[in-house]
């Protein structure tokens, strides 16, 4: 059973919630993923995830219960195998965020294990959407969170600006596609052109590494 997943990357307000809302929308083979979070007690507790305590989060881990896990912000959050198996079972195409690179690469490293214990043969569409260091930051700062949160997704957009840089001067390439997503339907409509078999030559990756040689230089 050959199925796909789409799995988008980008920094911290590059519009990967906005955009996986507007691709379900167009295509309703198109689902959100729900991934487990690890939530406190002042936490807001979100309907997008399935919201754990760190304590019922861990032990799941321990089961290896998730294709892959990790922690940002404070908190943990963890793909499962069974949710991303229901996906698959009900002919549905999910859409996960991964957050850092090397949360990728883990899930690309334990993908084989999941396809032979289900399987399923998993196609990984990796797309990483990415805008200006001053376009993202002034998108955060207008987001309704407190302070402390503001700045703690500047300081993990910026991680992840210095973890695209290092992976340019590797002339690594880990993505399907990079777009700069300025505007929802051209970003949509490339993404769905891409999946749906449409492949084009040009990956989007001048425009990303020609901005961060700039960066680099500054």
């Amino acid at each position: 059973m050959d199925k796909s997943i789409i799995v988008l990357s980008g920094m911290p307000a590059s519009g990967k919630d906005t955009i996986t809302s507007k691709l379900c929308e167009i295509d309703k083979r198109i689902i959100p993923f729900k991934k487990y979070r690890s939530v406190g007690c002042n936490d807001k507790l979100k309907d997008t995830y399935f919201n754990v305590s760190e304590e019922e989060f861990l032990e799941k881990a321990k089961k290896d219960d998730f294709l892959q896990y990790h922690s940002r912000y404070g908190r943990y959050y963890g793909i499962a195998k069974d949710t991303l198996f229901d996906c698959f079972s009900g002919g549905k195409t999910p859409v996960i965020h991964i957050g850092r690179i090397e949360n990728y690469y883990m899930l690309k490293k334990n993908m084989p294990s999941f396809e032979k214990q289900y399987g399923i043969n998993a196609n990984l569409c990796h797309i990483q959407l990415w805008e200006t260091r001053e376009v993202l930051k002034n998108r955060i700062i207008l987001r309704d969170i407190d302070k402390e949160e503001i700045n703690k997704r500047i300081c993990a957009m910026n991680q992840e600006f210095e973890d695209n840089i290092a992976m340019m001067l590797r002339n690594e390439k880990p993505f399907s596609l990079v777009i700069r997503n300025s505007n929802i339907n051209k970003t949509c409509d490339e993404i769905l052109s891409y999946i749906f078999g449409h492949k084009t030559n040009d990956n989007g990756y001048d425009e990303f590494w020609t901005y961060l040689s700039n960066c680099a230089r500054m």
